[in-house]
């Protein structure tokens, strides 16, 4: 039987982490210029859409660490390490590979095939990392509850 485990605090925050880094990554600072320039937007409409866009965005984010928890949570990955390797693999099964149709097809630009492909990258390797240490963290609280509970057991009452 599948094991949904939802912990709602750490799939906002860490969906809103995500959208932190979505905001600095297609900012003045990183790549926003090259991406809106490329897709033949300026730097003003960008920002005229992105509060009507958020909401939405939020959501996509919630969506996609509610996955990469249940992933990771089926995958057993209780670290850093595992956090990453799973979220490599999902961005290279469900983004890397099936992406690049938007510049094969919808002609786009290969510049913001590599600059949307990056941000989902470092997101679901941050994401992973995140809910990966979070679930170790849970899971050594729960070992040293469990060891506690043996050692008061244990003990004359």
């Amino acid at each position: 039987m599948l094991d949904f485990q939802i912990r709602w605090t750490e799939i906002l925050l860490v969906a809103l982490a995500r959208n932190l880094l979505g905001l600095a990554w297609y900012s003045p600072l990183l790549f926003g210029p090259a991406w809106a320039r490329h897709l033949g937007c300026s730097q003003q409409a960008m920002r005229q859409r992105l509060l009507r866009v958020l909401p939405l965005e939020y959501a996509c984010s919630c969506i996609i660490a509610f996955v990469l928890a249940q992933v990771l949570n089926f995958s057993g990955a209780i670290d850093w390490v595992m956090g990453v390797v799973v979220g490599f693999l999902m961005w290279a099964g469900f983004i890397a590979a099936a992406t690049p149709n938007q510049v094969l097809y919808a002609r786009r630009p290969v510049v913001v095939y590599f600059i949307d492909s990056g941000f989902h990258l470092a997101s679901l390797l941050g994401m992973g990392v995140l809910i990966a240490t979070w679930r170790w963290d849970s899971a050594l609280r729960a070992a040293w509850d469990d060891a506690m509970r043996m050692v008061l057991a244990g003990l004359p009452q």
